[in-house]
Formats: structure tokens, sequence, C-alpha cells
């Protein structure tokens, strides 16, 4: 993860949470993120947080660390980015994952990583490509999974500029579930993700929740990490599946900057990381990180330096 800047801003105005540019409060994003990072720590993950570098323009897009890439074999894959002020990401972002110790290889296509790929049991991934993400990646990433791995491309249409704003599998206390939104896909059903999902349970998602982002929502630790104002018909069904649901306010980092918690995390699994990366863990730097933002203005500046739109 990568906490949010003293002025974190919409840069790009690139999706339709952002488009219309309104004002931030970085404290409060700041507040958003931790409490999130907190809730993830609170459920047993282990997170490391990659400390945004001090730029003018801001790197305002690096907490959507979904985006960075996403570690394949022993390789962490670094993104090509569509959004032409998120590209510089890829320095910062190349040298944290060495200081893991990961090696690091640039994606050539354009791809948005972690993102537009959706991991199923049994060797099986979902790939999806269409608004950011170019038909391109799809292959590149298929070349780098493990020998065996089966997969299903998928292509989205706009407002799903990403496969985590659609689709999200993870393991409840009753077995695996996928959340689909058919709406947002161009070229795939129901049930052409039912087959190929077999002996995961799909559970479809309607175009109301998609937006409110119930596809982007974290499972971690039999919790379900998910913005507010998701259905309770849809809360209920992952609550009969044993979920315990915690309820994030994020009206900063979401509901302006249009990222939710899968979107401000990039799962690493358990790689066999180096000694250095303990002093990157949350709990290790919690205190110094909370006054930082404490300390943050709770209006962002309002002129951008020509050309970093």
């Amino acid at each position: 993860m990568s906490y949010p800047g003293p002025s974190w801003r919409i840069r790009g105005a690139s999706n339709f949470r952002s488009q219309g540019r309104p004002s931030t409060n970085p404290r409060r994003a700041g507040a958003e993120w931790l409490a999130l990072a907190d809730a993830i720590a609170a459920a047993g993950g282990r997170v490391l947080v990659m400390p945004p570098p001090a730029l003018e323009p801001p790197l305002t897009g690096l907490i959507y660390t979904a985006n960075a890439g996403t570690l394949l074999g022993n390789t962490f894959l670094v993104s090509s980015m569509w959004a032409s002020h998120r590209v510089a990401e890829r320095e910062p972002v190349e040298a944290f994952a060495r200081k893991l110790g990961l090696a690091t290889e640039r994606a050539q296509a354009t791809w948005e990583g972690q993102a537009e790929v959706c991991t199923l049991p049994g060797n099986r991934y979902i790939l999806s490509y269409g608004v950011r993400s170019v038909h391109d990646s799809v292959a590149e990433v298929r070349s780098r999974l493990p020998a065996g791995a089966r997969t299903l491309e998928v292509k989205l249409r706009d407002p799903f500029f990403h496969g985590d704003t659609c689709l999200d599998a993870f393991d409840t206390p009753r077995g695996p579930v996928l959340l689909a939104c058919a709406a947002a896909l161009v070229d795939r059903s129901l049930d052409e993700l039912k087959s190929f999902a077999s002996g995961v349970e799909v559970i479809p998602v309607d175009e109301a929740d998609a937006l409110g982002y119930a596809c982007n929502a974290l499972a971690v630790g039999g919790r379900f990490l998910a913005p507010h104002g998701l259905s309770e018909g849809l809360l209920r069904q992952l609550a009969d599946r044993g979920l315990s649901v915690v309820d994030l306010e994020l009206g900063e980092l979401f509901g302006k900057g249009g990222g939710g918690p899968r979107c401000l995390v990039n799962a690493l699994g358990t790689p066999a990381l180096g000694a250095a990366a303990d002093a990157h863990r949350l709990d290790a730097q919690h205190a110094q990180i909370a006054e930082r933002m404490g300390g943050y203005p709770e209006q962002a500046p309002t002129t951008l330096i020509p050309g970093t739109l």
C-alpha cells in the first residue's frame, strides 16, 4: 500500500468518480487510507508501506497500488499505464519492489496491473482488458502465468475501466465465491463465467452495486472490507456465507478519486521477501504515518502546475 501525500488531489480526472475534478481533503484522505490499512491488519493481513516520493506535481495515482503491476512467479511485472499522468509511477514501484528483494520487469503492452487479473482456485485466471488495458496485454500476462494455467479473457466496457471494478474472487468460510457484474462485460455472459469458474459460487452483482464498488471490496481473514453504500441484499448474501462485513467510509479515496479497497492494495501473497521488508511494515511506522497525516491540510492546492492534468 502507498498512502496519499499532503497535496493529494485529482490530476487525471479519468474515471467516472473523478472526472468532475472535485476538491479534495488530504487529511481526510489520509485518515481513510489508515483506517483501511488498520482494518486489513486487524483481519490478519500484513501491510507493507511504499511511501510516496516527494515530488511536485505529486504522483496522486500511486495510492491505487493494484495498478502498480503484479507478482508473477519470482518477478514483479510493472504496469505500463494508460493515463499519462501515471506513467512516472513505475520508477518508485520498481525501486520498492527491489527493496523487497523482488526482480522486476516492465510490461510492454499498455496494462494496468493486478486490477486486470482475477485469480480463481485451481490455477485459473480471468484476464481483463478493453478500457485501459489493451488486448495485447492478455497474451503478455498469460505467457508469465504458472505452467498449466487456464485463462478466460474478458473485454470490459466503460465505466468499468478495470476488471476489479466488476469481478472479485475470494474465499469465504462457506467456500470460494466470485462476485461478477454481467453488465460490465462486452463479450462474456454469466453462464460462461460459471462454466469457467466451476466449483466457485458465482454471485451476480447488479450495476448499481458494481458502480458502488462491491467488486472492489477486499476479503481478508473472513472479513469483507467494503465501501459504504452497498445494498442490503448483497451484504446479506455475504453475511450468509460467513463473512463479517466491515463498512468503510471512503468519501475521498473512492467518492472523489474513484478507487476502492481493492484498488488501494497490491496483494503479494506470501513470497519469500528479503529482510529489508520488515522496515516497511505498517506496524513499524504506524505512529509516524499517523502523526504526519494529522498535519495534512484540509484542502488540497487548487492550482495545478501547467501541463500536469
